[in-house]
């Protein structure tokens, strides 16, 4: 996990350094409604996710993101799934890229995907790392002013949080909804 998160930070820094571009930071709160194999056991999860991005580009921007689930149980005196016994708690550690099929200041609305690794923290003894993708579509709020100001990210996305695991693992993903804020670091006009 150190070095996981060693390197993250290291190209973070590297992105920064290097493209001479306008680079932002986000916090954000989400709520996912677990599918596949999952909706029997929790049927909420709730996410906090951080990010880093590079919009140096107008049509395509580059964005790392750290996101943390909790998935709660449903409200039952026992699992409906014997198979399914511990409810786990997701990392990813992904690479996006958000597509802006119009210019982003102008129409802010984005297309995004993204993979990276997944650990599945749990009770049980299945494998903890995994291979997330995700598929994203999003709007900016008070994109006026890319360099200075800052935004709003609102979106919906699914997640597959572990589509390459142990195949012992269940199959965890979800629809959610994610609600960012966004602050400029600066950068090149």
């Amino acid at each position: 996990m150190k070095k996981v998160l060693l390197s993250m930070l290291l190209c973070m820094w590297f992105m920064s350094q290097t493209t001479n571009g306008q680079t932002f930071v986000g916090l954000g709160l989400g709520a996912a409604m677990p599918q596949t194999q999952f909706p029997e056991q929790s049927d909420l999860g709730l996410h906090g996710e951080f990010q880093y991005g590079v919009h140096k580009f107008c049509n395509m921007w580059p964005v790392f993101t750290v996101n943390y689930g909790y998935y709660g149980p449903i409200d039952s005196l026992e699992y409906t799934n014997p198979r399914i016994y511990s409810l786990p708690n997701v990392i990813n550690v992904q690479a996006n890229v958000r597509w802006f099929p119009w210019d982003a200041p102008n129409v802010p609305f984005y297309l995004s995907m993204g993979t990276g690794i997944s650990i599945i923290t749990g009770d049980d003894e299945e494998g903890k790392i995994g291979m997330p993708g995700t598929l994203e579509a999003g709007f900016l709020f008070n994109y006026e002013n890319p360099c200075c100001d800052w935004f709003i990210t609102l979106s919906a996305r699914y997640t597959t949080n572990n589509m390459l695991r142990d195949l012992d693992r269940p199959h965890l993903s979800g629809l959610s909804g994610m609600v960012h804020l966004n602050i400029p670091l600066g950068g090149g006009k």
